[in-house]
């Protein structure tokens, strides 16, 4: 028999170990409160309240708690006997990846499968609890992602403020204090969206002053590391050998024999 609902809806507490594994149905994870550390088929993410994860069938992914997570879980069957509701999951499970979903949704989600819980031998109940889910879902993450309604965060603003904070610490909060988003909202669409984390986005940028410093001015290699932000001198040659294959001194002399 093949149940044309979502069964079973958990909420779930978070263990901090990570363990990669993969199933059959596919499943939606919808943070409720916390955070949480995501992988889905390679991409991570941090999950915190409101922020989905789709997890298409037989996908690998790892999930751990960062801080008090909890999520909630839905569980869908790869087959539905009605051609409309297995349209639109199928359209919901495309593809992997993460979404934002707004405060009301969320919260007439978590009521319907309240419903659900509540009533599990009522099947008319948990079919058209979890109809409405799926046209919820459909709506807000297939027709207002592909209309691009949701916020992005602006380059300029955050190359602005890595230039003129070069030579210091930044943090992920200051950046995400220059687009006025949480730390952990603007942490997981950078990702998204820059493809790399917050982190490694400031090394590059750093290197890459570094570089002109290096090919431009005779300052030494440890007044280089300092104002272009690391820590030391040290700390300095092994990122510059880990994004550009060489060492800094050696780099200024290839430039120089060029030249």
């Amino acid at each position: 028999m093949v149940l044309d609902w979502i069964s079973p809806a958990q909420i779930i507490m978070l263990p901090e170990e990570r363990e990669l594994h993969a199933h059959e149905h596919h499943q939606l994870v919808i943070g409720l409160k916390g955070q949480s550390e995501f992988e889905i088929s390679g991409e991570s993410s941090v999950i915190s309240s409101g922020r989905v994860g789709v997890i298409p069938s037989h996908q690998q992914h790892s999930f751990s708690s960062l801080y008090q997570s909890e999520i909630l879980v839905l569980n869908f069957p790869q087959y539905f006997q009605d051609e409309e509701l297995a349209s639109r999951v199928n359209a919901l499970f495309i593809n992997p990846g993460y979404y934002q979903l707004d405060a009301q949704i969320q919260n007439l989600i978590q009521l319907l499968v309240c419903e659900i819980q509540a009533n599990l031998d009522d099947h008319l109940l948990s079919r058209a609890c979890s109809d409405t889910i799926i046209a919820l879902l459909h709506r807000h993450l297939i027709d207002e992602n592909s209309e691009r309604k949701q916020n992005r965060l602006n380059s300029d603003v955050i190359d602005n403020f890595i230039t003129q904070h070069i030579g210091t610490k930044i943090t992920v909060a200051q950046l995400a204090s220059t687009v006025f988003l949480g730390e952990s909202q603007f942490y997981a669409i950078f990702k998204q969206e820059f493809g790399k984390s917050p982190h490694q986005y400031i090394i590059e940028k750093r290197i890459d002053y570094a570089k002109l410093l290096l090919i431009k001015s005779n300052l030494s290699i440890g007044d280089i590391a300092q104002q272009t932000g690391f820590a030391n001198q040290s700390a300095f040659s092994h990122a510059f050998v880990k994004y550009k294959g060489r060492s800094p001194s050696k780099y200024r002399y290839a430039h120089f024999i060029r030249n």
